[in-house]
Parts: C-alpha cells; structure tokens; sequence
C-alpha cells in the first residue's frame, strides 16, 4: 500500500484514511452494532484469502485462519456462545491490525517470484499471467470481512421486514412452483 501513496503523491498531497476518526465519510450502514460469531470472523478471513488468491488455496491457509483465531478471540473477548456485539466503525482497522501480526497473512501480501513495482496485466496480453506475480491484498481483505458483517446484517433485516416474501418463496421453489 505504501508504493501506492508514493506513486499518487506525485499527483499531490495525499492522506490515506482508514477509519471514520480520520475524516472518510462513513456510509450509514457501517454506523451500527451487528452480532457475529467467532467463525464468522474466521469463515469470513478464510473466504476472502482463497477469493483474492491467484491460487486455488493461497500458502498456510489453515494457520492463517488458527492464528487469526486465537488474536481475534483475545482481541474480541467472545461470550460463553462465541458470539459478540460488534460496532463496525473501525473493524476494518482492528482487523487490518490483527492481520499484521500473522506472518503467514503478510507473507501473502508479497509476490512469491519477489517482483517489485507496479505491473500491468491486460486480457488481450498474449503472455500467460503468472500467479506467483500477483498478491493478496491485505487490507482488501480486512475491508471485505467488515462488508461481510454489513451484508449479513442488512440481509437478516431486509428478512425480519419481509418474512412472507422469503418464506413463499422458499415454499414455492420446494414445491416445484406451485403456489400454496
């Protein structure tokens, strides 16, 4: 992320904000509290290793998302149920933090072939796209778990509102499209 902000200040000042207490504009569907599992913290950083992976299971997979684990249950401090009420302003940050203390996670945030510098791909490129030139990006990944959380919960309230709609669909799909 650094080498980003080096090439963007070339184009002038440039502040990277990562939280609502540095200024960014927070939508407000991030303004809340949502409840989470232990495994969905962990389910969630599992998914988003192997989606952003230019391989099918990224390196240390397992251990990832074990040490992940143990920091997010120290950090977190999750009930009898392994379930917390979570504010999500700032989980990104929080998340990024805990990522970075897991060399296995960084190690995925480094070409494996050690290139440096920016590349550039293109579909109409007739070379075959190494994958041991590409990376996971951490903080995408610290982004994207805080996202799951908000989907999840913005689809239990869009269901809480609309039981009915879900419900006969569900119904008329199981019965082979025969209204009850």
């Amino acid at each position: 992320m650094n080498d980003l902000v080096d090439i963007l200040s070339d184009f002038g000042e440039v502040k990277v904000l990562s939280s609502p207490e540095d200024g960014i504009n927070v939508h407000s569907r991030f303004k809340r509290k949502v409840w989470a599992f232990r495994s969905d913290f962990t389910g969630s950083l599992a998914k988003w290793l192997v989606k952003q992976s230019p391989y099918t299971v990224p390196d240390n997979l397992a251990t990832c998302i074990e040490k992940f684990d143990k920091l997010a249950s120290d950090t977190f401090g999750f009930d009898c149920n392994e379930m917390i009420e979570i504010e999500l302003i700032g989980l990104t940050k929080t998340i990024y933090q805990l990522l970075e203390q897991i060399p296995e996670v960084m190690a995925l945030n480094e070409r494996k072939n050690g290139r440096e510098g920016l590349g550039v791909v293109s579909r109409f490129g007739s070379d075959a796209i190494n994958p041991d030139d590409d990376f996971i990006d951490i903080l995408a990944v610290a982004q994207n778990i805080t996202c799951d959380f908000a989907t999840d919960a913005d689809c239990r309230a869009y269901l809480d509102q609309n039981p009915d709609l879900f419900t006969e669909q569900m119904i008329k799909d199981l019965s082979g499209g025969v209204d009850h």
